[in-house]
C-alpha cells in the first residue's frame, strides 16, 4: 500500500479473544481495495492487544491501539481519530465481512458522490437467536430523514462506511454505552448528511456470540439494556422532537410502561402505563400497573 489508504476499518474489541481474529480476518480479506485495519483494544482483561500483535506481526495493514475502558463509543472515537483513509469502515469484534464488502461501498458511494454514509443490506441475528435481513425487517426504513429517525429506525456499524471527516466531526457520544450508534445516526440526519443504501447483503451481525467461544456478557443480547438504551437516545431527541416518544402507539407503550417499571424508572413508565391505560380501559394489567407506578411514589 502506497500513501493513504481509501478505508481505514476501525474494529473495537473488549476481553473478545477468542472472537476479534474472525472479524480481523475477515476485514484483511477484502478485495479490490486500499485499506488499513485499526483494532481498538478498550482496556481489555483478558490479553487481546498482545495476541493480535503476536498473531498479525508480519501484517503491516494492520495496527493496534490500546486504551482505558471507555464502552464502545470512546473506543470507536480513538479509532475515527486515528483513521488515515478518506473512509471510516466500523466491524463490530464478533461480526463479518464478505470479501467484496469494502470494495461493493465504495461502488454505491461512487455512484453518490454527494453521500456521506453507505448502509448495506445485511443478515441481522435478533435476541431470540432468529435471523433476518436488515431490510426486510418490518420495523426498519433507511435512516434518511427525522421522521424515519422519529419512527424508531436504527442502523448496525458493521453495516456502515462513513466519510472520516463527517465521523471525527460528529463523533460519538460517549455519554451512551448503549444506543451510540443511533445517537449519532439523529445528528447525522439533523446537520443534513447524506445516507445511501447498498441492497447488496454483505456482513453478519450477531447479538449472540457464535459458536462456543468463551466472552463477556454480551449486552447486546440483553434485551431490557437494549431497548433501555434505545429509549434513552429516543428522549434526548424527543425535546426537540416530541413525537419520537409521545406520538408512538399503543405496542410503544405496553412495552416501556412495565420495562421502565421494572428498572426503578417510576415516573417515566408512569406515562406509558397511563397512555396504556387510556387505550384499553377495561384491560386489568395496565389498571394494575399504574396503580404500582403511583404507589411507587
Amino acid at each position: 500500500m502506497h500513501g493513504d489508504p481509501t478505508v481505514s476499518v476501525v474494529i473495537i474489541t473488549y476481553n473478545r479473544l477468542a472472537l476479534v481474529p474472525v472479524a480481523i480476518d475477515g476485514a484483511l480479506a477484502q478485495v479490490d481495495c486500499e485499506f488499513e485495519v485499526i483494532v481498538v483494544d478498550d482496556g481489555s482483561t483478558d490479553g487481546t492487544a498482545a495476541e493480535i500483535r503476536r498473531r498479525y506481526a508480519a501484517e503491516p495493514r494492520l495496527r493496534v491501539i490500546t486504551r482505558a475502558n471507555g464502552g464502545p463509543p470512546a473506543a470507536r472515537n480513538t479509532g475515527i481519530d486515528a483513521a488515515r483513509g478518506e473512509w471510516t469502515a466500523l466491524l463490530d469484534s464478533d461480526d463479518w465481512w464478505e470479501p467484496t464488502y469494502l470494495s461493493s461501498q465504495l461502488a454505491v458511494l461512487a455512484e453518490n458522490p454527494d453521500a456521506d454514509m453507505v448502509l448495506c443490506n445485511g443478515r441481522r441475528q435478533d435476541q431470540d437467536g432468529s435471523w433476518h435481513n436488515l431490510f426486510d425487517h418490518p420495523s426498519f426504513t433507511m435512516p434518511t430523514s427525522i421522521e424515519a429517525m422519529c419512527a424508531g429506525t436504527w442502523i448496525q456499524p458493521t453495516f456502515t462506511v462513513v466519510r472520516t471527516e463527517v465521523a471525527r466531526k460528529l463523533r460519538f457520544d460517549e455519554g451512551f454505552y448503549m444506543g451510540d450508534d443511533q445517537e449519532f445516526m439523529w445528528r447525522f440526519v439533523e446537520s443534513g448528511y447524506q445516507c445511501v443504501p447498498n441492497p447488496r447483503p454483505l456482513a453478519e451481525y450477531r447479538a449472540i456470540s457464535a459458536g462456543d467461544a468463551p466472552t463477556e456478557d454480551q449486552i447486546t443480547a440483553d434485551f431490557d439494556v437494549l431497548m433501555l438504551g434505545a429509549y434513552s437516545v429516543w428522549k434526548k431527541h424527543s425535546r426537540d422532537h416530541p413525537s419520537v416518544i409521545r406520538r408512538r402507539g399503543l405496542d410503544f407503550n405496553r412495552l416501556y410502561g412495565p420495562m421502565l417499571l421494572r428498572h426503578g424508572r417510576v415516573d417515566e413508565a408512569r406515562f406509558h402505563l397511563w397512555r396504556w391505560w387510556l387505550a384499553r380501559p377495561f384491560q386489568p394489567r395496565p389498571a394494575w400497573l399504574l396503580l404500582r407506578s403511583l404507589w411507587s411514589r
